[in-house]
């Protein structure tokens, strides 16, 4: 009797133990890389046939999704590995970067099973997408599905289109209200607002066929800049600067650099290095963009720069980042959480310039707020940090910055281009170290929770001789 109720005991423990896994891993609070759940054999109702035709494609498929969608490297790379353990496989190799998976899958019986696949980045930011993807690999560690169910179920996700009323009404909303947020006036912000519509359309129907992302935003840009260069003609009092920065907010990189920051941070260092180089090219040629659009249309003539009011900045955040909440697509339901932390966050940065004369330690500690809420949410909800993380930080974005930048590059007004691109620099750095050090101390603190779980349960959570280096000699 006492030995039965020790092996009920020892189950009721694995279960619950299983159950906390699956649950940390549908968002950042994953287990570390040198503890795991094992099965140690596969499912009875897989084969090796479908585990290896079936099961292996679909996670070959979820990671390029996942990545397409603005999930960071290390959280794609964490969840194929422990939805392939969740399957039997004895080891995981799993190489991610921002243009390739690689997935080695060894089973019980020795043999590996290893494919690869050239990543697509033609599609949308989408976080609703990637909360179903997260959790569809969240069920599978829980409870490993048919390959079958989980190819039919991960179809109906892929096959679901980006949602058009979001896109229109959230570009509408961030272009208008950017423009006013930096220092434009409602006629400024009507004209960014009209010309996002174009921006969308050109997403809509002009990107997927386009070449590359460097391509499509060059296009992007040029035309937008022409039409607002245009219109400007008839509206002489239109700040043709504010309202060029509000459609560069639209189409400036901020979730491939803020991904690119956390990847290199995470240890990735060549993904992080290539998507942000990517990035960086991906910006020039929105900047180039606008600046041959100007000149063609003789209006890159120097205007007086203008700086909102600080209560202008403070309630204007609310409706631009709602409206990239809406142009990324965040659910509906973590609409209000999302939207708050953007005001909070920019609320936080206004305070600090009240206090310091500088702009790099009230960013930094606006950022570092906006991480610590992403992740206190993420784990609430049960999300990705990245859905709440890019939205709350979308105000610090410096795309007025880079809007100057280059434009007085081109003017050839050197002091000026230098002060312009000292500023960009030192938000892009602020929110950079602002990421560092949330995560350093939740990867430390999840370190220490996972070390604690094995000495509590032992069976279940094993450190595996291959992963018992170092994170990074294991990157």
């Amino acid at each position: 009797m006492s030995k039965l109720s020790g092996k009920i005991g020892r189950a009721v423990h694995e279960n619950a133990l299983s159950e906390r896994v699956g649950h940390a891993v549908s968002n950042v609070f994953l287990p570390s890389k040198s503890s795991t759940l094992r099965r140690d054999a596969i499912p009875e109702h897989v084969s090796i046939e479908e585990l290896t035709q079936g099961v292996l494609p679909c996670l070959l498929d979820i990671g390029e999704a996942m990545l397409v969608t603005g999930a960071d490297v290390n959280l794609v790379e964490r969840l194929i590995r422990h939805v392939g353990y969740s399957y039997g496989a004895t080891k995981m190799n799993v190489l991610v970067i921002t243009a390739s998976i690689i997935v080695t899958m060894r089973l019980p019986n020795g043999r590996e099973y290893t494919q690869t696949r050239r990543v697509d980045t033609t599609g949308a930011t989408d976080f609703a997408k990637l909360e179903r993807l997260t959790s569809l690999c969240d069920e599978c560690i829980r409870c490993p599905l048919a390959p079958t169910a989980l190819r039919e179920k991960l179809d109906a996700i892929l096959s679901e289109p980006f949602p058009r009323p979001a896109l229109y009404i959230g570009g509408i909303l961030a272009a208008s209200f950017f423009a006013v947020f930096f220092g434009g006036g409602v006629v400024d912000g009507v004209v960014a607002g009209v010309f996002a519509v174009l921006v969308c359309l050109l997403l809509e129907y002009l990107k997927p066929y386009a070449p590359n992302t460097i391509a499509f935003n060059f296009v992007a840009s040029f035309l937008a800049g022409v039409g607002i260069g245009l219109v400007a003609k008839v509206l002489p009092g239109l700040s043709i600067d504010m309202a060029i920065i509000g459609i560069i907010m639209l189409l400036i990189p901020g979730v491939a650099m803020t991904n690119a920051t956390r990847d290199m941070i995470a240890g990735d260092t060549i993904s992080g290095v290539m998507r942000f180089i990517e990035s960086l090219l991906w910006a020039s040629a929105l900047a180039i963009g606008f600046m041959a659009a100007l000149l063609l249309t003789g209006a890159g003539d120097l205007q007086a720069r203008v700086t909102a009011l600080p209560l202008v900045q403070l309630f204007t955040a609310i409706p631009a980042t709602l409206g990239f909440a809406l142009f990324f697509d965040v659910r509906k339901g973590l609409l209000p959480c999302a939207t708050l932390g953007g005001f909070l966050t920019e609320g936080i940065y206004l305070l600090g310039t009240t206090l310091v004369d500088n702009i790099f330690i009230p960013c930094l500690a606006a950022s570092i707020f906006g991480a610590l809420y992403s992740e206190v949410l993420a784990r609430i909800f049960r999300t990705p940090t990245s859905v709440f993380f890019i939205i709350s930080v979308i105000p610090l974005i410096p795309g007025r910055g880079l809007f100057y930048t280059m434009k007085y590059a081109v003017q050839a007004h050197w002091p000026e281009c230098g002060e312009f691109a000292l500023i960009t620099f030192q938000y892009a750095a602020a929110i950079a170290i602002g990421i560092t050090v949330v995560w350093a101390c939740v990867q430390t603190w999840q370190n220490w929770r996972d070390q604690q779980i094995i000495k509590r349960h032992g069976s279940p959570m094993t450190r595996r001789p291959e992963e018992s280096t170092s994170s990074s000699e294991a990157e």
